[in-house]
């Protein structure tokens, strides 16, 4: 989790207490007034249509469209002092699955309220709103891309926390791995600081430490002993020479281009060490996954995860299924040569993921 810290008149730094929010409408205003401030896998631009949405039974908090794919957008916001802070997995998903029986005209007429209160017609005029005079925004092209958004049932779940349990980390994580590529889900915490009489908001994408998850399947001996991660490649490297020598020199590869990856920014490395098998992880910065591992499994081994590639570089893995088809997977060793053209691509993804976000 990041922080703010403070430089104090004694000369240390130290971190300032966050000091939450009134009350969970508050944080439903500061999202409705500011979607841009959801730091969301793919930074989709987001125009709000509507709020506390009938959804059956119940009433969604928030819900959006993605101005660049029509695809809608349910938003639940919970705050620490709610009790029941796992329920928001099973609301929002509730709320998708609503939404999934609506066409267009069907979703404009439930949103017909709110869209007359802000003076759209419709919402593809809010998404023509929220793109500000983009002169690539084409309203007619929006309205085919959210009619078929809908008929396929792609939608985006976004689940808002000021403090995020661990266990719901972890739900949400294993819903990402599970799901198909048309429900996406993201999990945010938004924390809030008082600096110098000024209210800041620190807003963060959540993911589960899958490089954890890496160490216990690379072989912790005891349930409840985790598997050490450290930070770097030097322990990883430290490992190459165990493994039979004409292993070695494709493992030593593997590691140089990670390490390339991290000397430009790229990636952030850390090691897993589990029992006879170890994991490097070029993790994306600033998150605690990455699109692809490398394993020292008695040899080299690269292990992809395709979520990550369809949310952070989805035009790289459209060449990487022409280069490798069926090889980029959700945890599969790549069976294809890990050559010069492969390892291009993997570092053209993290690139893609880097400019995305810039």
């Amino acid at each position: 989790m990041a922080g703010v810290w403070s430089l104090g008149g004694e000369g240390r730094w130290r971190p300032l207490t966050s000091t939450g929010f009134v009350s969970e409408a508050d944080l439903h205003s500061l999202i409705e007034e500011t979607p841009a401030m959801l730091p969301l896998a793919g930074t989709p631009r987001l125009a709000v249509v509507g709020r506390e949405v009938i959804c059956g039974r119940e009433r969604a908090d928030l819900l959006a469209v993605e101005v660049e794919t029509g695809r809608p957008v349910v938003i639940e916001i919970k705050l620490a002092s709610n009790t029941d802070r796992r329920r928001s997995l099973t609301q929002v998903l509730g709320y998708a699955a609503y939404l999934r029986r609506l066409d267009g005209s069907g979703l404009n007429a439930l949103l017909r309220t709110y869209l007359d209160e802000h003076s759209y017609g419709s919402i593809a005029h809010a998404a023509k709103a929220a793109a500000e005079a983009d002169p690539n925004f084409d309203e007619a092209t929006f309205q085919a891309q959210f009619e078929e958004a809908l008929a396929d049932g792609r939608l985006r779940a976004v689940i808002v926390l000021d403090e995020a349990p661990a266990d719901l980390v972890d739900l949400v994580g294993y819903l990402q791995d599970v799901t198909s590529d048309r429900l996406a889900l993201d999990l945010v915490v938004v924390t809030a600081y008082e600096v110098a009489g000024q209210r800041i908001l620190v807003p963060q994408l959540i993911e589960p430490d899958r490089s954890q998850l890496t160490a216990e399947l690379a072989g912790s001996s005891k349930p409840t002993t985790a598997s050490e991660i450290v930070r770097g490649s030097d322990a990883f490297a430290a490992t190459i020479e165990t493994v039979p020598p004409d292993q070695q020199a494709p493992l030593r590869r593997l590691l140089e281009w990670a390490r390339e990856l991290e000397r430009d920014g790229l990636a952030t490395l850390y090691t897993s060490i589990g029992k006879g098998r170890w994991v490097l992880n070029p993790r994306l910065p600033g998150q605690s996954r990455g699109m692809v591992s490398i394993w020292n499994d008695k040899g080299p081994y690269l292990s992809p995860y395709r979520s990550v590639f369809e949310q952070e570089a989805p035009n790289t893995l459209v060449k990487l299924d022409q280069t490798a088809p069926n090889e980029i997977g959700r945890g599969n060793y790549i069976k294809t040569a890990y050559d010069d053209s492969l390892l291009t691509l993997l570092r053209e993804a993290y690139l893609e993921a880097r400019n995305s976000r810039a």
